[in-house]
């Protein structure tokens, strides 16, 4: 009988079918938007979120998960005789891990937390892979040491088609936007070392999407056969299926992952935003 809760938090992106599969706990940060508190997926849907980021002249803010809710959360799964493993978002993007080292260091029992050191569906793949191991009842340590394996392995790229979001959110100068915006360049962006980094640039929306397959299938030397790839998108729904069917048809993967970009990670990107990742051999 599997007896490890899953647990992780808003700062990455899980399929929802995975989920509801698997029963993971999914902690909301907090988002504040024209001065009132909203917890993400909870009572503020991705649907509803991105209307008010098109509509809201203002960008929203996150506050990451407290103390004091972990310590709640985990008490909770422990009391009920689980061991209970958190993945958290990255480290060096937030300091929702150091809140949830500390409520560890301040309770007694089998909790183990583990810091994917990436974002969206780069974190998503792991827990994705951690639910699967412990479903399949492998040991915790085993979970672990797999993990840390496959943590090196997780390849991300995303890119933007308006720099105004990065600008508002202090991701790049007011310059750049503008000069990026003028010569219409769109970023080629990396999560790397729990971060995001600029890889490349392209001119114009529509090389976005081969720019971010050429990318990844070079991760992988062009063979998906084996490999699961995750296809991120905001709230352009037209866009998303004409993504999903050009990485069927060029990449051909063994499965594709469809995920809507949650609120932690869109308050910075803005609404117009497409990623693609996959775990490398």
């Amino acid at each position: 009988m599997n007896n490890i809760k899953i647990i992780c938090d808003t700062m990455n992106d899980v399929p929802q079918d995975i989920v509801d599969k698997y029963d993971i706990d999914v902690l909301p940060a907090t988002i504040i938007f024209e001065e009132k508190e909203y917890k993400a997926g909870v009572d503020l849907s991705g649907d509803e979120f991105y209307k008010m980021l098109r509509e809201s002249k203002d960008m929203p803010k996150t506050s990451q998960i407290t103390y004091a809710t972990f310590t709640e959360v985990f008490n909770k799964y422990l009391s009920e005789g689980k061991k209970v493993l958190y993945l958290a978002g990255s480290s060096a993007g937030s300091g929702t891990y150091q809140s949830a080292m500390l409520a560890k260091n301040d309770i007694e029992g089998p909790l183990y937390i583990f810091d994917t050191y990436s974002l969206s569906i780069g974190g998503g793949m792991l827990i994705k892979e951690a639910a699967i191991m412990a479903e399949d009842g492998k040991d915790i340590e085993t979970i672990l040491s797999k993990l840390e394996e496959l943590k090196d392995k997780v390849q991300v790229y995303f890119s933007v088609d308006s720099l105004d979001y990065l600008h508002k959110g202090g991701r790049i100068s007011g310059a750049k936007a503008a000069v990026g915006t003028l010569l219409n360049i769109k970023p080629i962006l990396k999560i790397e070392d729990g971060l995001v980094k600029q890889r490349s640039q392209v001119r114009g929306s529509k090389k976005i999407v081969p720019a971010l397959m050429d990318k990844l299938a070079e991760e992988v030397n062009g063979d998906f056969s084996d490999i699961d790839v995750y296809v991120a998108f905001g709230d352009d729904l037209e866009l998303r299926e004409q993504f999903v069917e050009k990485v069927k048809e060029k990449l051909n993967p063994r499965n594709v992952y469809i995920v809507q970009i949650g609120a932690c990670v869109a308050c910075h990107s803005g609404p117009e935003v497409l990623g693609l990742a996959c775990l490398s051999r």
